[in-house]
């Protein structure tokens, strides 16, 4: 199909649940995606790579960026062959680097994450606590 003088490709959506064959499936079956938490704003993806590259090729680094500040965000993502991936896993995750301590476990999709609390969750305050302590 062609808009304005550019070709268009239209989707047809999926139903719920299903995903589409495509390129990336099999090809990336041997592969993990791994989300590493807590890094230091001081981190860059260089350290983060080397670090990773330790256990095996890393084959993508990503540490994603505040949009208006363009400043670390403190996350970041590696993905690695399945191996090597669970390998970095069991030896990273807790340890420190730049500082602080990481978390490294297998990334999850958008979708599945718990939902976050809201603050209505709460007390009406939004604390966490009882008032019966509070001054």
């Amino acid at each position: 199909m062609e808009y304005e003088g550019r070709k268009m490709v239209v989707s047809v959506p999926l139903p719920p649940g299903k995903k589409a064959a495509g390129k990336r499936g099999p090809r990336n079956a041997d592969r993990t995606k791994m989300y590493i938490g807590n890094l230091s704003f001081y981190t860059v993806p260089e350290t983060l790579q080397e670090l990773f590259e330790e256990f095996g090729t890393v084959i993508d680094c990503y540490m994603p960026e505040d949009p208006e500040t363009g400043s670390a965000r403190g996350f970041g993502f590696v993905t690695m062959d399945k191996e090597a991936a669970q390998r970095a896993i069991e030896e990273i995750d807790g340890c420190e680097l730049d500082g602080r301590i990481i978390r490294v476990n297998e990334a999850q999709p958008k979708g599945s994450r718990p939902a976050r609390r809201e603050q209505d969750d709460y007390d009406n305050d939004g604390d966490d606590f009882s008032d019966e302590y509070s001054n």
